[in-house]
């Protein structure tokens, strides 16, 4: 899965769709098979960026170390914009990140991500359940304002 693209919140979000329908397996890193933070890596790698990887991880968090390799490059911001990483809370600490998009058929703010209870990445309106877990949103550098100015 190649998308050739300037690294643009456009990009990220094209190059992770690429990824829809793609099975969730924890700690996968391909396109056989991708958890959360593998969407984020692999989609922001389509686009030219390079982040840290943070595994090996559990499935379920076990605070914070699960994170730190993609929201430590980040800035966190008052309202998420399609191409910002999503964090949502599992249990007691922030264990979910998924990419902020605009759903193409709706129009809606929407999140994708690999999802474990679908057993899949999916591109899914920003629902209830998903805004009340919703920890913040994250722009990483490349990404920002500044970085396209």
């Amino acid at each position: 899965m190649t998308v050739h693209a300037p690294a643009t919140a456009e990009a990220f979000v094209a190059a992770a769709r690429c990824f829809v329908g793609v099975p969730w397996r924890h700690l996968g890193r391909a396109c056989t098979g991708v958890d959360c933070i593998g969407l984020v890596l692999l989609a922001v790698r389509e686009v030219g960026v390079d982040l840290p990887d943070p595994a090996p991880y559990a499935r379920e968090p076990q605070g914070t170390r699960l994170l730190e390799g993609i929201l430590g490059h980040a800035t966190r911001v008052a309202v998420a914009a399609p191409g910002d990483v999503l964090l949502f809370r599992m249990g007691l600490y922030g264990g979910h990140v998924g990419i902020a998009s605009d759903h193409p058929a709706w129009g809606v703010p929407a999140c994708l991500h690999a999802y474990a209870p679908r057993r899949q990445v999916v591109e899914q309106p920003m629902d209830a359940e998903l805004r009340a877990a919703l920890l913040g949103a994250f722009r990483l550098p490349a990404f920002s304002v500044s970085a396209e100015a």
